[in-house]
């Protein structure tokens, strides 16, 4: 993730807590094998992960994908870096935008969910005791970029959410007029 560095530490932070998330829930082979399981809704942990517009689902995913076995979260939080080392080519971008933007015509963007995930966004922010303004920024930032990122598996419903919330973010963190 490029970006002003408050964006840079809440990025490098999401993937450190991804990693240790991931590396708990490896730790035990049963449950490393109900990650990959198909549930009764038919999608394993990792999809449903990945069907979620919160970008500690999305990172939390990745790591699973990444890591197949138990592993310490410093392995996996090496293997979640390497990943996303690379920027991701513009083509592949502009494919996620636009499958994301193809299911919108007529529908508009999901802001009331959008709004809901950004109030938790707000509570996480004040339960750390940040700077509401630069926490909301920053994690604007990163959906910003998020939201089209190939590296990710998020589908295209995800995909806008995860776009509506770039716009109430930006607005929540924009000073009154």
């Amino acid at each position: 993730m490029n970006g002003p560095l408050e964006q840079q530490v809440l990025f490098s932070h999401l993937l450190g807590d991804a990693a240790r998330r991931a590396s708990a829930m490896l730790a035990h082979p049963e449950e490393a094998a109900r990650v990959r399981s198909l549930d009764d809704d038919g999608m394993t942990v990792i999809e449903r992960l990945e069907c979620s517009p919160v970008a500690e689902d999305q990172l939390l995913a990745a790591a699973l994908r990444l890591s197949s076995q138990a592993a310490r979260p410093d392995a996996i939080a090496s293997a979640l870096q390497c990943h996303f080392a690379t920027p991701p080519g513009w083509l592949a971008v502009e494919a996620q935008r636009r499958a994301a933007w193809n299911g919108m015509a007529g529908h508009g963007l999901p802001l009331g969910r959008a709004a809901e995930a950004a109030d938790a966004i707000e509570k996480r922010l004040a339960v750390a005791g940040a700077s509401k303004a630069t926490g909301l920024s920053a994690y604007a930032g990163l959906y910003s970029d998020l939201w089209c990122d190939p590296r990710i598996a998020a589908p295209a419903t995800a995909r806008r959410e995860m776009l509506a919330l770039v716009s109430v973010l930006h607005a929540r963190c924009a000073p009154p007029e």
